[in-house]
């Protein structure tokens, strides 16, 4: 098959995922989401090139949770172009953000999935995660 590269996280590689990867979310979210709320943490962003096209990204960040509060990573988003799933992609991603973490001496990597989104959870039951201690609290406004 085509070689698959990976790569660190860039503003310019961020506006072609909003380009060719956007069907998660709407147009700019991404750079929404680094300008807002991870701002200056690119070393914990990849993406995967196809032939120089970016066809997957992850995006991580490090925040303290536990009790007591330990530092640990989290994976905010993964996307992979519709026509390259199931070729590997996002379990190298995920691979990739996990190694970064352990070398940064993060112990516990967290991801927040949605409970109706199977195919997801079954994907990172696959990679290794499991249920963890936390629950997610939500008031509707």
């Amino acid at each position: 098959g085509k070689a698959i590269t990976y790569a660190n996280l860039t503003t310019e590689r961020i506006f072609t995922i909003d380009r060719h990867v956007g069907r998660l979310a709407k147009p700019s979210s991404y750079v929404d989401l680094i300008t807002g709320d991870v701002s200056g943490l690119l070393d914990l962003g990849f993406v995967a090139e196809v032939e120089g096209h970016v066809r997957g990204f992850i995006l991580g960040r490090v925040a303290h949770a536990g009790e007591p509060p330990t530092e640990e990573g989290w994976i905010l988003i993964v996307g992979v172009h519709p026509d390259y799933l199931q070729k590997g992609i996002a379990t190298k991603l995920v691979n990739v953000i996990c190694e970064k973490y352990r070398s940064k001496g993060i112990k516990k990597v967290r991801v927040r999935i949605e409970q109706r989104d199977k195919e997801l959870l079954s994907f990172v039951e696959h990679m290794g995660f499991s249920v963890g201690h936390l629950i997610d609290y939500c008031k509707t406004m």
